[in-house]
């Protein structure tokens, strides 16, 4: 069974996190990690040389801000695969990022790196180098170093001072920074080190007259030489905040990780299940690890809910998202 470990961040990174977010702060964030408890030691076998345990860790940072005209969500999710000595492997970054107004609550759904291009920083002028290459600089220059030297990197208003990364990352990183040390500090599910790693990002709008609201499913898999799932983490945020009288209520804005939330997320008190949230998702990672891309696109579902018995005995909660968001991290890591 998993263990699941929430990171409270200091609202002086908060205020900062969002990289590149044309001028938008941000207000008040939290952390969610995810991994397993279950570890075990590197070993090695006479005359042959095993690689040193490898383990995932992933980290979740919502923050928010509003006022009567205007609202701002973003969350910055990190995935990394560190080594027996707590270097890192392999890193993955994305960042989802919502600007609605009262009267226009429709906004692209698309994660920064699913927008690509179409992000736009290089045809506004803002920039030569695109948000999703800027990423990928940041997440090169990272392998190889533990969590405390990441949260070491010095910054100058957010920004890296080192030539090495500034030559190819020059957007804001402090966000990054928070979630890849988060991520590491999390790190406990045990995978070979040579396992591939990718991540999935979905999001669907909710919005109504009365709310602007937004639900996004995050995902990051291993998967080994196989093709088989080595580990799997999930986690949801939903984002609102209401709409009266032509403006945004700004003191009901909400940007919160299921995970971070736990028991308050409430199923359990209002009588909607026997299990939270949290207990459900772990228990369909679990069913996941193990698997190959076509054995998880297998998964039937009826009314959104698995009808395998041994999922179905641990998650009863409509997984039409989830399973679609995980299929997309397996294919992301099988492109690899």
């Amino acid at each position: 069974m998993k263990k699941f470990i929430t990171v409270a961040l200091m609202a002086a990174m908060a205020l900062s996190l969002v990289s590149c977010n044309n001028g938008t702060s941000t207000g008040d964030s939290s952390t969610t990690s995810t991994g397993s408890t279950e570890t075990s030691e590197s070993t090695e076998s006479t005359g042959t040389e095993t690689a040193s345990a490898a383990k995932v860790g992933t980290a979740v940072l919502p923050s928010q801000e509003a006022d009567a005209e205007s609202a701002s969500f973003d969350v910055v999710y990190a995935a990394v695969i560190v080594d027996g000595d707590g270097k890192i492997l392999d890193c993955k970054i994305d960042q989802t990022q919502y600007q609605p107004t009262p009267d226009n609550t429709a906004v692209d759904m698309r994660s920064k790196l699913e927008k690509g291009d179409d992000y736009g920083m290089v045809s506004s002028g803002a920039s030569t180098m695109e948000w999703y290459s800027q990423v990928e600089a940041f997440e090169d220059y990272v392998v190889g170093m533990t969590g405390d030297e990441v949260a070491a990197i010095e910054m100058t208003d957010g920004k890296a001072t080192d030539a090495d990364l500034t030559a190819g990352c020059t957007i804001s990183i402090d966000g990054f920074v928070s979630a890849v040390k988060a991520a590491c500090d999390a790190a406990s599910d045990e995978v070979g080190s040579t396992d591939k790693l990718a991540i999935a990002v979905t999001s669907s709008d909710g919005s109504s007259a009365e709310e602007a609201a937004y639900d996004t499913d995050f995902c990051a898999v291993t998967v080994d030489g196989e093709g088989k799932v080595t580990s799997c983490n999930i986690d949801a945020v939903q984002a609102s905040v209401a709409i009266a009288d032509g403006a945004f209520d700004s003191a009901s804005i909400s940007n919160n990780s299921k995970r971070a939330l736990g028991d308050d997320y409430g199923m359990v008190a209002a009588g909607a299940s026997t299990m939270e949230w949290y207990t459900q998702a772990d228990n369909f990672e679990n069913y996941v690890v193990g698997k190959t891309a076509d054995e998880v696109a297998a998964t039937a579902l009826t009314d959104g809910k698995a009808t395998d018995a041994d999922l179905s005995a641990g998650c009863t909660i409509d997984i039409t998202s989830i399973l679609a968001n995980t299929e997309k991290a397996i294919s992301a890591a099988d492109a690899e």
